[in-house]
């Protein structure tokens, strides 16, 4: 039905500016903390480590991918299925070249230990791992055609029960097994983007994004969030910074990071909602269009996110391989991450404009061999570091770091 903000079709479509710029700016955001994260040690300001990742973290790339799921050519479950297939096989094979290799050459060389413990990180929920198991849950609510007022109920439940979980129930024993729970719900293991945790903002996204194309007064509609969307953010953070909440974890932890309790988890939506109606007044207020480099960055998340880490893991091996430690000092990690996001991009562009190497448009016989040597290498691997750790790198040991 039409109202004030919202038409009965869809009017509003098309590229939107605020999105392609919230997501540009995250994907800066991405490569520079995570640099600075796993290239030096005590490097990160607290207020960007702790507490700036709760308002621009990976939650936001996943209401921006939930909202994008509306805007897709295809929305059929088969398509959904073919992108999460997709997304899990590209997530294992950067394990591999980030995680695996570097750290398994470096463990036949040295015979350390720390070595042979990251090769076991081919294992992980890394986000494109998560984005997979989002794709398939996605595949299923649309195969039972459930409406996305439901979908976003579930994404809450589902979040709500990783919580109580997370009080209630220990990890299990063996490692492998908590490994593999982890890609549902934190766990001992490395339980980074768990899909009982997040899929909260994914469902979000897909809820805001049916409304999205049928907008018909956005200078109207995005005041009117902002003011509410902020009001309600700036009271909740003001008591969740200075009070102890029974059964959460503390802000800006990693255990924080990880689980999203529902309370945070809820106002993350809110503060993002605002932040993407902001983005669209300062757009407007610039004459409603954006540099290229914008459009770049928004188109190639995937790809920034994949060359990024190529840049800064197998790095990372090599220096504490041949000099025990990372790089020295606060400036020199700072300036590597502006090279990794100036490297990425100019890679991107050459891709873009002569090479056209796409894993997502490789077919037949190509895709076959492609994604049956990545899940071969992923078990072989996985089962010859398995049973060489002594102790297992995961985020909640800092991953042995020096």
């Amino acid at each position: 039905m039409s109202s004030r903000y919202f038409d009965d079709k869809r009017v509003n479509t098309g590229r939107q500016p605020e999105l392609d710029l919230l997501k540009a700016l995250c994907v800066i955001g991405m490569i520079i903390v995570h640099v600075i994260l796993d290239q030096g040690k005590n490097v990160m300001p607290r207020i960007m480590d702790d507490y700036m990742t709760e308002f621009f973290g990976a939650a936001t790339f996943m209401i921006c991918m939930g909202i994008g799921m509306y805007y897709a050519h295809s929305q059929s479950p088969g398509s959904y299925l073919a992108r999460a297939f997709g997304l899990l096989t590209i997530g294992q094979f950067l394990n591999i070249l980030r995680n695996a290799l570097p750290n398994l050459i470096a463990y036949w060389i040295t015979g350390k230990q720390f070595f042979i413990a990251n090769s076991f990180l081919i294992l992980q929920s890394d986000i494109l791992t998560f984005a997979g198991l989002s794709f398939i849950l996605m595949a299923l609510f649309k195969k039972l055609k459930i409406k996305d007022s439901t979908i976003l109920g579930i994404g809450v439940l589902m979040n709500l029960a990783a919580l109580v979980m997370w009080n209630t129930v220990p990890s299990p024993n063996n490692y492998l097994i908590s490994q593999l729970l982890a890609f549902f719900i934190i766990t001992n293991a490395e339980a980074y983007f768990p899909l009982f945790c997040y899929f909260i903002f994914v469902a979000f996204g897909y809820f805001i994004g049916g409304y999205y194309p049928r907008i018909k007064d956005k200078d109207g509609l995005s005041g009117r969030i902002i003011a509410i969307c902020f009001s309600v953010a700036a009271v909740y953070y003001a008591i969740r910074f200075t009070v102890d909440m029974p059964f959460m974890p503390e802000l800006g932890s990693d255990t924080q990071y990880n689980l999203k309790p529902t309370p945070d988890a809820i106002m993350t939506c809110i503060f993002t909602l605002g932040f993407l109606a902001l983005l669209y007044r300062f757009v407007r207020a610039i004459g409603g269009k954006l540099p290229g480099i914008v459009n770049q960055f928004s188109l190639n998340i995937n790809r920034y996110y994949c060359l990024h880490y190529l840049f800064i893991l197998p790095v990372q091996t090599i220096l504490i391989a041949t000099t025990g430690k990372l790089l020295p000092g606060k400036i020199l990690p700072i300036l590597y991450g502006l090279f990794v996001v100036a490297a990425c991009y100019c890679l991107i562009e050459l891709n873009e404009r002569y090479w056209h190497i796409s894993f997502v448009k490789m077919k037949g016989k190509k895709l076959v061999i492609f994604t049956a040597s990545v899940w071969i290498a992923t078990v072989v691997i996985a089962a010859y570091a398995y049973p060489r750790i002594e102790e297992y790198a995961n985020i909640w040991n800092d991953y042995l770091l020096p």
